[in-house]
Formats: structure tokens, sequence, C-alpha cells
């Protein structure tokens, strides 16, 4: 029995900043734009439209992605990011984002996560039928097959 991967891809209003937003198959999360992008990584959004809880997984804060992510796509400073989780953590007012070690780690754990969202750097897309490609982030849905 061989295991197959296959994804789906979503483009969204953002430009295209050398990140992939991942999520599980299973999320119907509509635009995702910077400001609901913003929302859902600082914990303020928790749940997907279809009342599916949001699980977030990110890369450790020094790693470059991590801080390419922050600041192209979140628009904010990865200290400032950090410094709302640590909120929430002393607040008691909610979890933050499960950190990761890798980007391998961190798609395995999307794939395998109802509800997950997490981010990679671009992966090789074959885009000859995505129109504006330049122009757009995409969101790459991914899930396994037995």
């Amino acid at each position: 029995m061989s295991q197959t991967s296959y994804a789906e891809v979503f483009q969204t209003a953002l430009n295209n900043a050398g990140v992939t937003i991942l999520t599980n198959t299973e999320v119907r999360s509509g635009e995702l734009n910077t400001s609901s992008l913003r929302a859902i990584f600082t914990v303020r959004k928790r749940s997907w439209d279809d009342k599916t809880p949001i699980k977030v997984f990110v890369l450790p804060d020094q790693n470059p992605l991590h801080q390419q992510f922050c600041k192209s796509i979140l628009k904010i400073y990865p200290y400032v990011l950090r410094e709302q989780w640590d909120r929430l953590i002393f607040s008691g007012t909610g979890i933050p984002p499960t950190v990761v070690e890798n980007e391998h780690q961190l798609q395995l754990m999307i794939e395998s996560t109802p509800g997950a969202i997490g981010y990679a750097s671009n992966s090789p897309i074959d885009v000859a039928d995505i129109s504006n490609f330049s122009a757009n982030l995409f969101v790459l849905r991914t899930n396994s097959e037995q």
C-alpha cells in the first residue's frame, strides 16, 4: 500500500512573499488576508467559520522563516507576536501556538491536525494553470492518504 500526498492550492489577496500558508485539508477558511491571518496567529480568532477550533503551528522565534513570515505576512515584528503570546500565558486567557523545530515537522503536524494552520517557505508548485502567480500568496492545503 503506497502513501500519496495531495494538496489544493488557494489564492489569497496577499502578495507573494516567499511564504506559503498551510492549512489542514479540512479547513474551509475563505479568503485569508493580512487582518484575518494576524487575528489567527495572535490567537484572537480561535475557530474557523464552521466552528472548528484553530490550531496554530509556528517555527521558533529565531528561525529566519518565522521572522520573514511575521514581517512580510503579518506585518508585525516577531518580538511583538511573542509579547502577545506571553500575555495569553500570563493572563490565563489562552494558549499560544505550538512551536515545532523545523518546516518538515510543521507540515506533518498540519497534515494530521484538524483545523491546523501554519506556514512554510514557498514549495515547488506547478503554476502552469494558476494565473497571476506573482501577485498572490497561496494557501496550500495538505493531506495524506494511505
